[in-house]
């Protein structure tokens, strides 16, 4: 049997006080109480995961969070994955399908925060690769041309998206680290492993550490060089002022 599981990344943050849960678990996802067939599982930090569900009951749910959103994506990010159960074994295969023995909850709570954290790892590539995109030109022209060529404040800006880039990806959901389902399922650890090395999580985790290092030393460079800017700005001003002073000065001794 061949099931459908979707992964949608709809904002920052999910308010999950009051949600009608069908079992839920202090250390994992949210397993959601959803009418027809399928499970659900949401997560805090503004993830859904859907795994053998219809289209339209998707997108009922997905209305039905909405009003619990904050800062919501405006284009949600989406991974896919097909399971096939029951299997001698689980883990991916060569097709890059997911094998399960079965459909336990705990199971597919494992492959939900996979999936998940795939998603979410998705949208802060794309996230820091834009804020690496709008440095990237700042940085190239200072390297040519030995200056900022823009203003302080376009600058400053440029530097806040990129504070803030680096801010929320480090922030948001640890997606290098293992799953607190284990702690009381350890024999679902093979599976967990097996499913973060198919995504690549951890791999992916370390690139974007290394990207969100180069965003804070660049901005801090560029921080010092818009702070001595600034300086510079303001000796020139008091020169001219004194030299303005000066000028009056002299006029009014030597004027006729």
């Amino acid at each position: 049997m061949t099931i459908p599981a979707r992964a949608f990344l709809l904002a920052e943050r999910l308010d999950a006080r009051g949600l009608d849960r069908a079992r839920s678990s202090p250390a994992g996802p949210m397993a959601l109480t959803i009418e027809g067939p399928g499970h659900a599982f949401a997560f805090r930090w503004g993830a859904l995961v859907t795994i053998g569900m219809a289209q339209p009951a998707i997108e009922a749910l997905v209305m039905t969070l909405r009003p619990r959103l904050s800062e919501p994506l405006a284009t949600p990010v989406e991974e896919d994955a097909l399971i096939r159960a029951p299997a001698e074994s689980d883990g991916p295969d060569t097709s890059g399908a997911i094998l399960l023995r079965d459909l336990s909850p705990m199971r597919l709570a494992i492959l939900a925060e996979a999936l998940a954290k795939s998603a979410a790892l998705s949208h802060q590539e794309a996230s820091l690769a834009r804020t690496l995109d709008r440095l990237d030109p700042i940085v190239t022209r200072l390297s040519q041309q030995g200056r900022l060529g823009v203003s302080s404040r376009a600058l400053l800006r440029t530097i806040g998206e990129a504070l803030a880039a680096r801010s929320r990806a480090a922030g948001r959901v640890d997606t290098a680290a293992k799953s607190e389902l284990l702690w009381d399922n350890p024999d679902l650890a093979p599976l967990h492993d097996a499913l973060a090395e198919e995504w690549e999580l951890r791999d992916r985790s370390e690139a974007l550490e290394g990207k969100l290092a180069m965003i804070h030393e660049t901005s801090q460079t560029l921080l010092a060089l818009v702070e001595a800017r600034q300086s510079r700005g303001l000796e020139v001003a008091v020169m001219l002022l004194i030299a303005t002073e000066v000028a009056t000065t002299l006029y009014g001794l030597f004027r006729p």
